[in-house]
């Protein structure tokens, strides 16, 4: 079922998108990638493509078991009519309809979603740190390994289409020792909290020992490394698709709520990623490593060995240095041993926890509030009733602003902060560009408004369930590379 249900990735992401004639340049220049439905066009002319599809949605019950009858027979004159251009415009989603097909893609995992408002048992770090016992071993770096190969992370789909991500070359030579930085801090990040009591796990670096993922660090700066760490925004890569070579774009469209003035249209925005890099540099290894919490459903340090699309952009809204650097790995391990804890307790959160726990941006929004004082990012889901207790990350945890609760409130402040561009005449999709400057001078103007929730109708079904389909596709692929079978 997994490898039917990935067959339909591309073609399921076409409704998930909204507004993507915006891609473009603000001259003639072509942009560096495709849009999907001109991929989607251009594939319908392959017959073999157009009857493989047909007959796993009329067929076979497993490639469309996530989709009605309504929708299934939608989808057919959409293919059969190659309406790439309507669905181009397929409305985004709420952050709360978002929140809905993570729902219908746990049940559809066959996870138990807990009711609203579910009281979760407590945490202790013992659950998060298990039994542990008394380790020190040695750094272990500089550590040597084979090289990524270029497509290391890429897997074929089929009909020209692959998915996954091309691997920077010039982190390739670094991937083990990156690698085993990251394990090892993150180890770190497992010990109990400097005031409890051993055993704990720790690293001897010229003779000297580090019990924390700081003191690591600091130890490694002293050796004679220079350490710097990056608040990172861009737009999230739902799709990670590459036609013929070329870049697909593929961005999660969310329906913010504000109207874009002199229109009866909302503000769309693609989801946005953030992440902490680390980049530290020094005699023992030069290493980039990023933090944030993934759909794996784990907060953690990881390699950034891999190249970015390039309609992903990118922005640094905030950059550490020396102690504020430590600062901030101290507040990640921090945050680390919190969500071990969390999962550890609570087994059957679909996903890890993701969105129930926040999404990539919820961990980053903690550092960022304790280190400036505020968040600018958007969206944050997190459940603040999984974080009861007294610690620090329990605290920034409840200061967070959550989106997509009833009581919640478009925030432009967070909704621009979240753009990956300093400035929004260098962003390459036109009419995302355009919208974001008619909200702005709106903003500014104190003339905002928010849209009468808009009534999807008939869509509506079809767009909880494609993004659920999405879901479910994404966290597979984590887990087992997804191979579509030929025709």
């Amino acid at each position: 079922m997994i490898r039917r249900l990935a067959f339909l990735t591309a073609l399921l992401l076409v409704l998930a998108q909204a507004a993507l004639s915006a891609a473009g340049t603000t001259d003639r220049t072509p942009p560096p990638w495709m849009r999907l439905s001109e991929v989607m066009t251009e594939l319908s002319v392959d017959p073999a493509f157009v009857a493989a599809v047909l007959q796993r949605l009329g067929r076979d019950p497993d490639a469309g078991g996530l989709l009605g009858p309504d929708q299934i027979r939608r989808l057919r004159i959409l293919i059969l009519g190659e309406h790439w251009e309507a669905v181009d415009h397929f409305p985004g989603l709420t952050v709360a309809g978002l929140g809905r097909s993570v729902r219908l893609a746990a049940l559809a995992r066959g996870y138990l979603v807990g009711a609203e408002g579910e009281e979760p048992a407590p945490t202790t770090e013992s659950e998060a740190t298990g039994q542990m016992k008394e380790v020190t071993e040695p750094l272990a770096l500089p550590q040597d390994g084979p090289a990524l190969a270029p497509d290391a992370y890429l897997r074929p789909m089929g009909f020209g289409l692959q998915i996954g991500d091309r691997v920077d070359p010039s982190s390739t030579g670094q991937h083990a020792k990156a690698l085993r930085l990251a394990q090892v801090l993150n180890r770190l990040a497992l010990n109990p909290a400097p005031a409890r009591a051993p055993p704990r796990y720790q690293v001897e670096v010229d003779g000297e020992i580090a019990a924390t993922p700081q003191d690591l660090l600091a130890l490694l700066i002293k050796a004679g490394h220079r350490l710097e760490v990056r608040d990172a925004r861009y737009f999230a890569n739902f799709g990670d698709l590459i036609y013929q070579g070329q870049d697909v774009l593929t961005p999660f469209w969310l329906d913010t709520g504000i109207a874009v003035p002199g229109t009866d249209r909302p503000l769309l925005v693609p989801a946005g990623h953030s992440q902490h890099e680390l980049h530290l540099t020094g005699p023992l290894l030069d290493a980039r490593l990023s933090f944030y919490f993934g759909i794996d459903g784990r907060a953690e340090f990881r390699p950034i060995d891999t190249l970015d699309q390039a309609w992903v952009l990118g922005r640094v809204a905030h950059v550490y240095g020396g102690d504020d650097a430590l600062e901030v790995v101290r507040l990640a391990g921090a945050i680390i041993r919190t969500y071990a804890g969390i999962r550890d307790a609570h087994p059957d959160l679909p996903f890890g926890g993701y969105y129930r726990l926040g999404v990539c941006n919820d961990v980053n929004a903690m550092i960022e509030l304790h280190m400036q004082g505020r968040t600018t990012l958007f969206p944050l889901t997190l459940d603040s009733q999984f974080f009861p207790g007294d610690s620090e990350v329990d605290r920034l945890a409840r200061r967070l602003p959550v989106d997509g609760r009833a009581d919640s409130h478009p925030d432009l402040q967070r909704i621009f902060g979240s753009i990956p561009v300093d400035d929004l005449a260098a962003l390459p999709l036109r009419e995302l560009r355009h919208d974001l400057e008619l909200v702005k001078l709106a903003w500014l103007q104190g003339r905002v408004s928010s849209m009468n929730w808009w009534d999807p109708g008939p869509w509506a079904a079809a767009g909880g369930v494609l993004a659920t389909i999405w879901l479910v596709l994404w966290w597979w692929r984590g887990r087992r590379p997804p191979v579509i079978p030929s025709a």
